[in-house]
């Protein structure tokens, strides 16, 4: 798999107070996440839209069997931890960082929140769940504590199962995240305006008394 440094856009990193990644979804690209960033608007954070060759981060679905995802899902979830490592070397502090993605990109992100429980700023999980099955409700460590995380789903969205998305609050919650979740009845597979201003307020009570970076 070939990885790509990843796009930025938004605050200056001189005027930022928070660094939101966005994972794409499935077959998606960074400008995807960037036209997200535009339509979420919240000042003074700098976004990482990373990349993956194909646009897989990897090859199966939620309800094939979880080791037909391997290796790729290893080296995503490494790709996902040497762009955190990055940003704290450059200095940007661990409760300013916020994990996020949609859809296979949202699923990443959780599956990487409970392999590497820390104190981050917050999590935004936009139609994601677990991908390993075994992992639901298994109690992830403390590192999450407090760490405020969004959660959505729908209950008629076909590519990610709503059960995968509950066991995805269950298991956070088991860490002891602070977890607000959308689960909507009739929502398609796409991004919300709710879920827009969600992601907003996470990201404005993640500058609050933060010091720009």
């Amino acid at each position: 798999m070939a990885f790509s440094e990843p796009l930025e856009t938004g605050a200056d990193w001189a005027d930022a107070k928070a660094v939101a990644i966005l994972m794409h979804g499935h077959g998606q690209t960074p400008e995807d996440m960037r036209n997200l960033a535009v339509q979420i608007d919240c000042p003074q954070v700098r976004y990482l839209l990373p990349d993956v060759e194909g646009g897989l981060w990897y090859p199966k679905n939620l309800l094939e069997p979880y080791e037909e995802n391997e290796p790729a899902l290893k080296a995503s979830l490494a790709y996902y931890g040497a762009i955190i490592d990055g940003l704290k070397a450059r200095g940007v502090e661990q409760d300013r960082i916020v994990p996020g993605g949609y859809s296979q990109g949202a699923c990443l992100t959780a599956e990487f929140l409970v392999r590497n429980p820390r104190t981050y700023g917050g999590a935004l999980i936009l139609t994601g769940g677990l991908i390993d099955v075994a992992a639901i409700g298994r109690r992830p460590g403390s590192g999450l504590l407090a760490v405020p995380i969004y959660v959505t789903g729908s209950e008629m969205d076909a590519i990610i199962p709503v059960d995968r998305v509950r066991g995805a609050i269950k298991t956070l919650q088991a860490g002891g995240a602070l977890i607000r979740s959308h689960v909507f009845t009739d929502r398609a597979h796409e991004i919300s305006a709710d879920e827009i201003l969600e992601a907003r307020k996470l990201l404005e009570d993640v500058k609050k008394a933060a010091e720009p970076l």
